[in-house]
């Protein structure tokens, strides 16, 4: 996804269902393990049937943006670079 897409991409692994902790195939340290390997932002366990950070993985996720939003309007812009880019969207 990185190699395709902007620089600035955010990418969460989210395992979901932890609510069947019985039949848990992936451990939460491997989970952990997989983010730090592919330098991911954000590794969550998560339960759609029982909300389990449901919230909270919404959350991160703006908090996340936002910070970058904050930090991108305090660059100052390279006009030439924008244009550029502009060109190479319309071919």
């Amino acid at each position: 996804m990185r190699a395709n897409s902007s620089p600035d991409i955010k990418i969460f692994l989210i395992a979901n269902k932890a609510d069947l902790e019985d039949s848990r195939i992936i451990t939460k340290e491997q989970g952990e393990q997989l983010k730090k390997e592919y330098d991911l932002d954000k590794f969550m366990e998560t339960s759609a049937k029982s909300g389990f950070n449901t919230t909270e993985l919404f959350v991160d996720a703006a908090k996340l943006l936002y910070n970058d939003l904050i930090k991108y309007k305090k660059k100052p812009k390279q006009t030439g670079e924008n244009l550029k880019v502009e060109k190479e969207h319309l071919n």
